[in-house]
């Protein structure tokens, strides 16, 4: 009897484990979000080149998709080169399509162009006898000219596309870059404002001309009746390249100035996200730098004035000047008949004190120079230069004006045209006794063109005599890239 009343004894504590178990149970339920993942996005840029020289295709400077920083371009040396050309004679000319593909994602695209030397190098007999500036500077990069549009894919200019710039390459001072925004908040090369699609392919057209360069832009129906560019005489036309691309080249004014020179030049592209990156500028904190000039020959000290009488006059064009007679129906004056083209004269100290350097400029100039016959004819001349620049930005104007020493005051009058438009108007100014009273000037003007033609004309009576200027220079601003 006492071995059953144990075993019942267990058996009621197992059981009473039990029970206690069941009444610590919960409802539940469990979901889980596995391997979450922050992965970041791209921003790729990869271009292409499509390259034609004198018409013909160039391998060395052509090649497909590609990073032009990766050492396997075209060229000998493993790089990526847009133009690479070492036998140039006049008229040569060259036309490339530029391919831009942004991988992923939409971007702002930027792009600047750096010329990085002008050397003239060495001088054979032929150029020795005209380049009056030796082995100072070279003068190929003057006589370049480039022509840069957004183009559809098609190597061609045509009458619905939009040139970007245009000018010789030698017009940008050395070692600065000339910025451009291919598309930023405000502009799109491509058309509207705003960024570039990422994954679609874009164009830019580049032509070149060792000579002058036009425009003769192609309907897009007829891109199929080409003919080869005025002044040239075509090339064979490979992969599709029409035989003229809308450009047109003639080298018959070029001179033996430029034998031997060379230039370099660096081209860049740059990327930036747009999204989260509102008000986004390629050029970003811009101000005027006075650093450099983009005014070539700013002084008049080019050419020498090497008469005995101290001052001379210099056909146009003068130095980088060109000039024009102003009153262009004025073709004779007692018994001289005016010459063509239009002089400029230049004075070393005959009567007063350069502002800078040894030479000045004097814009009454003369028909016959410190030898010719007769004086007070009518020489008020305009001289100018036509500049490349950017549509949208900020340039500076500064030169010295001075009134000619013991002349009345309607002889001494300077105006100033940028683009055409008169900015500046210095009045008529007595020219008092002693040196002469140099007056800086200053003009801060925008640009709404590719090409700006900066203009000073002597508004004083037409006799020969007034209006001095000297140093010229023409600033514009220096802006931080995105890196």
């Amino acid at each position: 009897m006492p071995r059953i009343i144990l075993s019942l004894a267990l058996i009621v504590v197992v059981m009473g484990a039990i029970t206690f178990g069941a009444t610590n149970a919960f409802f539940s339920d469990t979901e889980t979000s596995v391997a979450n993942v922050f992965t970041a996005g791209a921003i790729d840029l990869k271009v292409d080149n499509e390259s034609y020289y004198n018409g013909v295709f160039n391998a060395l400077t052509s090649w497909s998709q590609a990073d032009l920083n990766d050492g396997n371009g075209p060229s000998t040396d493993g790089t990526y080169k847009f133009f690479d050309f070492d036998d140039l004679k006049p008229a040569d000319y060259g036309e490339d399509t530029i391919s831009l593909h942004v991988d992923t994602n939409d971007a702002f695209m930027c792009a600047n162009v750096t010329l990085t030397s002008d050397d003239d190098n060495t001088q054979t007999e032929p150029e020795a006898e005209v380049d009056s500036n030796g082995l100072a500077t070279g003068e190929l990069a003057d006589l370049v000219n480039f022509i840069w549009w957004a183009d559809d894919g098609d190597n061609v200019l045509e009458n619905d596309e939009s040139i970007i710039s245009q000018g010789p390459i030698g017009a940008l001072p050395l070692n600065a870059p000339y910025e451009l925004a291919l598309a930023d908040a405000d502009e799109n090369v491509w058309g509207g404002v705003g960024p570039v699609d990422g994954d679609e392919t874009y164009y830019l057209g580049k032509a070149w001309c060792f000579g002058t360069i036009g425009t003769d832009p192609i309907d897009q129906d007829d891109s199929s009746t080409l003919m080869s560019p005025a002044g040239n005489n075509g090339g064979t036309a490979l992969s599709g390249e029409p035989e003229d691309g809308g450009i047109t080249c003639d080298g018959s004014s070029l001179g033996n100035e430029s034998q031997t020179d060379s230039l370099t030049a660096d081209i860049e592209f740059t990327v930036v996200q747009s999204r989260n990156n509102p008000g986004f500028q390629c050029e970003e904190n811009c101000v005027i730098s006075e650093e450099v000039t983009l005014i070539p020959d700013s002084g008049f000290e080019n050419p020498i004035v090497t008469a005995s009488s101290l001052w001379d006059i210099f056909p146009s064009p003068a130095g980088a000047w060109k000039v024009m007679w102003r009153d262009s129906l004025t073709n004779t004056f007692g018994g001289q008949t005016r010459p063509e083209p239009a002089n400029l004269e230049i004075h070393k100290g005959v009567v007063g004190t350069p502002d800078e350097g040894l030479q000045y400029a004097e814009l009454d100039t003369d028909w016959g120079g410190p030898f010719g016959a007769g004086d007070g004819e009518p020489a008020s001349v305009t001289i100018y230069q036509d500049i490349p620049t950017v549509i949208g930005k900020e340039y500076r104007i500064q030169f010295s004006f001075g009134a000619r020493p013991n002349t009345a005051a309607s002889e001494n009058r300077l105006e100033t045209k940028w683009g055409g438009v008169v900015v500046d108007d210095t009045g008529f100014v007595l020219g008092a006794g002693g040196d002469i009273d140099w007056d800086v000037r200053t003009i801060d003007v925008v640009a709404t063109t590719t090409m700006t033609r900066l203009a000073f004309t002597d508004l004083g009576t037409s006799n020969s005599i007034g209006t001095f200027v000297d140093d010229f220079r023409l600033y514009t601003e220096s802006c931080n890239l995105p890196e």
